[in-house]
């Protein structure tokens, strides 16, 4: 019927063995970690395009085993030769650069000169006014002569009331003509100094407008790839340590339901053996029948539930239903001073002595 004890029932249940939880999530992070390598593989896709191909290696390992990857991009030829002239294009850019920063630099050096703006006109050190002014004078003379000959010619002499009207007439035209000559000059000089100022500015700009239209010149660009790459879902190893403590307490949770059954049954048979006392009961293995092994006495005998056999349900040690107890020939190998062999041969239990 088994081993370990009458009918396969072994020995008395004893509690789980704790598990190794160290052990348990050193596997979990096991796991995870495989799960980590197998999802940083998958997304490890090779791109292959017109403009060039994307393509990863494992090529070492760190200081803790892990692979690591590296990425390789190539062009095609034609995006080859278009790099190639672009980066030419670059670095002939680039040293025009650094000659346009010295340009610029030795214009900065010098500072701006707005002594040799024109101010003067015809003479030198005559301003533009005086030189209208000095154009002027002969006009002004002559034409003041011609005025007192005629008023001499027509008999109105210094002093008189028409000399002093003709004299003053004269006087306005003459400074009508200064105030022209005064504005005419001041226009006509500042024109010509904001036409030298404009030029100046030019040529101290020039460097500066070269500078920036070398540094806005056309840029390396490079193929783009692949972007919208469909990431693998990042998996957990087996949650080893999770399963572990589960299975624990599932058998801790069967001890402690066969403790409570074992609790009850003891609690059964000590009822039993306070009320027959020192009395003993038919235990013999051969009048039984229908036997079913239900648990464990404290000292460790196995306890069943049967029935007594029909030609010994009237027997005064025995009786009809179904009863707990033990089997005499196991309680014998273990304390013999608890049973007793009838004449008859068969064997009694004196629970009062168990």
């Amino acid at each position: 019927m088994g081993g370990g004890g009458f009918l396969g029932l072994g020995p008395a249940p004893s509690a789980p063995a704790a598990p190794n939880y160290t052990a348990a999530a050193q596997a979990t992070a096991a796991g995870n970690l495989d799960a980590a390598r197998q999802a940083t593989a998958a997304n490890r896709v090779n791109q292959v395009t017109p403009y060039g191909n994307l393509n990863y290696a494992i090529t070492g390992e760190d200081p803790y085993g892990n692979p690591t990857w590296t990425a390789t991009q190539t062009l095609s030829p034609d995006q080859q030769t278009l790099y190639n002239q672009q980066m030419q294009t670059s670095q002939g850019l680039g040293d025009l650069q650094n000659q346009g920063l010295g340009y610029v630099q030795n214009m900065l050096s010098q500072p701006f000169d707005t002594s040799k703006l024109p101010q003067s006109g015809i003479n030198p050190g005559e301003t533009m006014q005086d030189s209208v002014l000095r154009r002027l004078q002969p006009q002004i003379a002559q034409g003041r002569e011609g005025l007192q000959a005629q008023l001499a010619n027509q008999g109105i002499a210094p002093g008189t009331e028409a000399y002093n009207r003709a004299m003053t007439l004269q006087n306005q035209k003459e400074n009508d003509l200064l105030t022209s000559a005064v504005i005419q000059g001041t226009q006509t000089g500042l024109a010509a100094n904001q036409q030298a100022f404009g030029q100046a500015g030019y040529i101290r700009n020039e460097p500066i407008n070269t500078l920036n239209a070398i540094r806005s010149g056309s840029q390396v660009t490079n193929p783009s790839y692949i972007s919208n790459i469909p990431q693998q879902a990042t998996t957990q190893g087996a949650d080893i340590l999770g399963a572990t403590q589960m299975g624990y307490n599932a058998q801790m949770g069967n001890f402690n339901a066969q403790q409570a059954a074992q609790q009850g049954l003891n609690s059964g048979l000590m009822g039993l053996g306070g009320t027959l006392g020192a009395a003993a009961l038919m235990s013999d293995i051969r009048t039984k029948e229908n036997i079913k092994p239900l648990g464990w006495l404290p000292n460790g005998l196995p306890v069943y539930e049967y029935e007594y056999k029909a030609e010994f349900k009237n027997h005064e040690l025995a009786g009809h239903g179904k009863f707990i107890g033990v089997m005499a020939q196991e309680v014998e190998a273990v304390y013999p001073y608890a049973v007793k062999t009838l004449d008859d041969g068969y064997k009694v239990v004196d629970y009062g002595l168990l």
